[in-house]
Formats: structure tokens, C-alpha cells, sequence
């Protein structure tokens, strides 16, 4: 499941060797051709239409009964202990009973329908990450665009930083844009996830190669979009501010494996919501999908080069960050992962920052924690306590709050599925529950299937 409403990349590990989606995501010019089939670079881009066909295969191949258009919205349970699911589709409701049931929702569903404990945001005030509702925009003449941007009015230092204090107390409630924390122990600095501002000259080598292109970014037209009463305030924020502008820093579309540069993928970034509650993710998307054509309104009138430009679609789905956690076994730390901590029953290696955005809108919260090393994501933090034959996957596995802005990130989700999934069929064929079987057992089968859990100077 992408987790950011339409948005494609993902974040390769450093520490993974082996990824059979993006293989054949190459193999289908799903992603974009970087000169090294077969080898996954660290951060993949794809076609997400060219992602369901090669999921779709996968399936086919692995001979998985895939039910579509399904929702399993309770559980079965008998003495704390699952015994399947009940599930509703065109064939009305049902029952799937099952040895062994894996939580992969993404938000803990079945796991708080069968009674496990869990937790939602933030301690000190329960807010979480927002949800996103990204676009595809076509119709973009990026030369006429480049153009504009190259030859706007070169801003004074004090115009600049006019415009940055305007920008941020409209749409950052006075926060430092890039103000973040950057360590446990309260170390705070520059960070910006778009990466350092590039050249002209670096930006025309980029679309040669045939690269994303980080283009400059439009605050100063979206300013005075804001100033003429344009743009509504920022659904679901601790205070009333706006929407930021729609980023251009990863400019372009991966089609047939090449990039193209007259579509691109922007849209609205963080919207504030409890993302269990459909009345309120139905009130969210209603507001998205307005700001996504506020934005469209914006670039047809205010910027050269999207005169013509359209939607060519919304993410069919909200990008969801965070909702329900478990309450585990054992619960993954920011500690952890910033120091870089290994556990015996270790079942998927992480080398991603704890990526944590502002949990209310306002500018300066944002949090980014660079892991000393690759730390272990440990098998007991699938496991829910209190409640026997079900694991939990991606997400909503046990952890904290920041810990979790970095177990989110799809190849982790991913590595953390593949375990509970082997885990889950071990278990079953075993005749024991999956907090009973061997955990050597499961890592010897991880590491047959190409995981990488330990490193060389790691002992097994």
C-alpha cells in the first residue's frame, strides 16, 4: 500500500539485497531505467499502474486466491485466541477461518476488532501524521515552465526574507520552515526532505539524463494566491493556516521507463484527521479533492507552462502515514533506532531515518533521526499481547511514535510483511502459535528467501 496518496517512490534499504517488486517492476519499464537492471538503487520511483499488473502476477504465480474489492471488518475469536475473519464483498457476508491470522490493514483493524491493545498518536497529546491525496497533472510545457522560473525578478536578501516570514506565518503558523530535530539529546538544525537547491546548469544535466528535476519553488505567486481569498484554511491544523504550495522539487513522471516532463505528480501533502474514522477520512477527502483543484486553478492561471495543464487523476485512495499502533510484545524505541540497536529476534534490517512531519502543521516540529546503523525491527513487535494466532504487519506493528516514522516507509512495510506472512504459514504448518515458533526457525527461512538480518559483524 503507498502511504502517500498517490506519491511512488520507494525507499530502498541500503541493507536489502534483494527485492523481487522492483526487479520486476524493471523488468515492465516500471520504474526508471537507472543503468543497473536487477539492482535496486536506493530510492525507486515507479508506475503505480505497472506496480498492480506485476502485483497481479505475483499472485497468479504464487497461486493466492485474491478477493478484490473485500473488506475484513471484524474477527474471530475464542478465548483471546483468532480463529479467522469476517469479511464482506458482492458475495455478501462471509466467514474465513484460518490457523494463523496476519494483520496487514495498515491501520490494525482486525487486531482491535479481536481485542489487542493499541495506541494512536502522539503521547503527549495523541495528534498523528496527516494523510495526503496526491495528484497526476498533465499537459505541462516544461520548457515554457523553466523558462518563467529561470527569468522571474532575482528577489534582495530582504525581499527574501520578507517573504519567508510572510510564507511562514500564513502557512507555518511563525515555525522555521526547515528548523528540525535532529537528535535525542535536542540537537536542532537545517533539514529539508526536497534535498539541497540545484543549479540551472545542474538542473538542464538532470533533464538530459533524464532525471526528476528539483525546480524552484512557487511561494511567492501562492502568497498572493492565499492574500486574494483563494485558498480555504488547512483542514484539521492546531491553528488556522494554509496549504503550502504545490511542490515542483521532484518534477516529472516515469512512463515505459523514461521520464517524461510534460506530466508530474504534486497535490495536497498533509491534511489533519483521525484515519480510523471514516466520517472523518470521508470529510478529508472531500477537502482534498477541492484543494487539488484549487491548486490546478492556481497553476492554469498563475504560472507559464500550465496554461493547458489538467488532472489526469487523484489517488483513488488517502495516502495514509499513521494511525493504530499495537501494543507488542515488545515496542520498538526512537532509542532503537537511532542507535542503531540489534535484537535476537531480528526479522527485517532498517536503515531509514525516523522521518516524524509536524503532527499539528505548525513549521519547526519536524523530526529526523539518521540511525547510526542499520537497526533490527524484532519479531515480537508483530506479536500483540494478550492475543494468540494473529501478527500484525507494515505500520501499525508495536512502536513509538518515532520509531515509526521510519518503519512506515514501504520497503519496510514490505520486509516486515514477508516476515509475518513466513511466519504465519511456519506456524500453521508447525501446529504452533506464532508466539511459540522458533525464531531461528523463521530466520533460517527469511535468510533462504534472500533477507538480509544480519550483517557481517553480527553474530547469528
Amino acid at each position: 500500500m503507498k502511504t502517500k496518496g498517490g506519491r511512488t517512490p520507494l525507499h530502498v534499504a541500503v541493507v536489502m539485497r534483494r527485492v523481487e517488486v522492483v526487479k520486476k517492476l524493471q523488468e515492465a519499464k516500471g520504474t526508471l531505467d537507472q543503468g543497473h537492471p536487477g539492482d535496486p538503487s536506493i530510492r525507486e520511483d515507479f508506475d503505480p499502474e505497472v506496480m498492480v499488473y506485476v502485483l497481479d502476477q505475483m499472485m497468479v504465480d504464487a497461486k493466492v486466491d485474491v478477493l478484490f474489492n473485500t473488506f475484513a471488518f471484524d474477527a474471530v475469536v475464542e478465548d483471546n485466541i483468532v480463529k479467522g475473519v469476517a469479511i464482506a464483498n458482492k458475495s455478501g457476508p462471509q466467514i474465513v477461518q484460518a490457523d494463523v491470522v496476519v494483520d496487514a490493514t495498515g491501520d490494525a483493524d482486525i487486531a482491535a476488532a479481536a481485542g489487542a491493545r493499541f495506541v494512536m498518536g502522539r503521547e503527549v497529546d495523541g495528534r498523528a501524521h496527516g494523510g495526503a491525496l496526491m495528484m497526476e497533472v498533465g499537459g505541462i510545457d516544461i520548457d515554457k515552465l523553466m523558462g518563467y522560473l529561470k527569468n522571474r525578478p532575482r528577489k534582495t536578501d530582504g525581499e527574501n526574507k520578507k517573504l519567508g516570514e510572510e510564507i511562514s506565518r500564513l502557512c507555518g503558523g511563525g515555525g522555521g520552515r526547515f528548523d528540525t530535530l535532529l537528535s535525542l539529546d535536542g540537537k536542532r538544525g537545517y533539514f529539508s526532505m526536497g534535498g539541497l537547491d540545484r543549479s540551472w546548469e545542474e538542473v538542464e544535466q538532470d533533464r538530459r539524463e533524464g532525471r526528476f528535476l528539483k525546480l524552484p519553488g512557487l511561494d511567492d505567486e501562492w502568497l498572493q494566491f492565499i492574500k486574494e481569498g483563494e485558498v480555504p484554511p488547512l483542514h484539521g491544523a492546531s491553528r488556522v493556516i494554509y496549504p503550502r504550495a504545490p511542490g515542483l522539487n521532484r518534477f516529472g513522471l516515469i512512463k515505459q521507463g523514461k521520464m517524461r516532463y510534460d506530466q508530474t505528480n504534486t497535490g495536497m501533502h498533509e491534511t489533519f484527521f483521525d484515519q480510523t474514522d471514516e466520517k472523518e477520512i470521508s470529510e478529508a477527502l472531500i477537502y482534498m479533492r477541492k484543494l487539488d483543484r484549487i491548486f490546478i486553478k492556481f497553476l492554469n492561471e498563475r504560472i507559464p507552462g500550465f496554461e493547458d495543464a489538467y488532472i489526469i487523476r487523484t489517488s483513488p485512495m488517502v495516502g495514509t502515514r499513521e494511525s493504530r499502533r499495537i501494543i507488542g510484545e515488545y515496542t520498538l524505541t526512537a532509542e532503537d533506532c537511532a542507535n542503531g540497536n540489534w535484537f535476537p529476534d531480528v526479522i527485517a534490517k532498517c536503515g531509514r531515518a525516523c522521518n516524524v512531519h509536524s503532527l499539528t502543521g505548525i513549521w519547526g516540529e519536524h523530526i529526523w533521526l539518521e540511525p547510526k546503523r542499520p537497526f533490527d525491527i524484532p519479531y515480537r513487535c508483530l506479536i500483540p499481547k494478550g492475543i494468540d494466532n494473529l501478527l500484525v504487519a507494515g505500520r501499525s506493528i508495536s512502536e513509538d511514535y518515532i520509531a515509526l516514522g521510519a518503519v512506515r516507509a514501504q520497503p519496510n512495510c514490505m520486509s516486515v510483511g514477508e516476515a509475518a506472512g513466513t511466519a504465519a504459514a511456519l506456524s500453521a504448518n508447525l501446529g504452533v502459535s506464532p508466539r511459540e515458533l522458533d525464531i531461528k526457525i523463521l530466520q533460517e527461512k527469511l535468510i533462504e528467501h534472500g533477507a538480509l538480518l544480519f550483517l557481517e559483524d553480527e553474530e547469528k
